[in-house]
């Protein structure tokens, strides 16, 4: 289980009142079972969140200024303002965190992925905000106290059981305070159909300061289930010698009909559906974003 610095566990305490920092104790005393270091149930494994967790900002290099306005527009319309308590599920690097915090608010951030967090936690001792960052699995991970918002970004389309997409928007309920809301997106299944049957292949080239980075992905669409089966490559040059790692994947895309009944059962009103975060964020083709509300009673 992490451990966090007590002088960090105290600002904490400070900024987030009424005892958020109650979070701390609940991980120092263990009680949360479902802390995991590897995927989680029904969750992909790619070396791309842990071996290769390394080149994640190397070829995710998606400007997010524009995203985060949008996001932070979405939650000061609805009264959510600096000095909120927000948690980040599916964090990753930290990138969106750490904005968020920049920004005001009192972000915490979580995902599974150790070798992100530790890309996050460097990028935070880099940055004049403070976030406190836990590895967890959002399938299991509880808190004692709830938010105002919860955002999760690139995560639920790694869930491809029946069971675990039903339990993260319970999760995400569970997560929320009564009128919260949570800001997620995902891939929309039939214009994901449209894109990877345009092109279902994906390089990129990134030189390093000692060598040369090369990355491949290879997308077949199985139309029956409504997955991606995904071949990636990572090949890394260095000192004239080259090393390669292939992986298998699968994600399971979404339709807007199934989003809309998971929130109805777990307590949400829907509150808008977008093709992307604003009109300045054009870098994704298949993809909605929502927002919902937990409902109060």
């Amino acid at each position: 289980m992490p451990r966090f610095c007590p002088d960090h566990g105290q600002l904490f305490r400070n900024r987030i009142k009424e005892g958020l920092s109650t979070i701390r104790k609940e991980y120092l005393d263990g009680t949360n079972r479902g802390c995991k270091n590897g995927p989680g149930p029904g969750m992909s494994e790619r070396p791309y969140y842990h071996d290769f967790a390394w080149a994640y900002d190397l070829l995710q290099t998606d400007p997010i200024a524009p995203r985060v306005d949008f996001i932070e527009g979405v939650l000061r319309a609805q009264g959510i303002h600096a000095d909120s308590a927000i948690l980040d599920g599916g964090c990753g690097t930290g990138r969106y965190t750490i904005e968020l915090a920049r920004r005001g608010y009192h972000v915490y951030g979580v995902d599974r992925s150790k070798e992100l967090l530790a890309v996050a936690k460097d990028r935070a001792l880099h940055t004049a905000v403070h976030v406190e960052f836990l590895v967890a699995d959002l399938l299991v991970v509880a808190f004692t106290r709830q938010f105002e918002a919860v955002l999760c970004r690139g995560v639920l389309n790694d869930l491809v059981e029946e069971s675990d997409r039903a339990a993260v928007f319970r999760q995400f309920a569970a997560w929320l305070r009564p009128g919260g809301i949570v800001i997620f997106d995902v891939r929309e299944w039939p214009r994901t159909v449209v894109r990877y049957k345009k092109n279902s292949v994906h390089r990129r080239t990134v030189e390093l300061p000692d060598g040369r980075l090369k990355f491949q992905s290879e997308t077949t669409l199985d139309l029956e289930s409504r997955r991606m089966r995904i071949r990636e490559r990572f090949t890394v040059s260095r000192n004239n010698r080259e090393t390669s790692k292939a992986n298998d994947f699968v994600m399971q895309c979404w339709t807007l009909e199934e989003i809309r009944e998971r929130l109805v059962t777990a307590g949400f009103d829907e509150m808008g559906v977008y093709p992307s975060y604003g009109e300045d964020d054009r870098a994704w083709s298949d993809r909605l974003v929502l927002v919902a509300c937990r409902q109060s009673v």
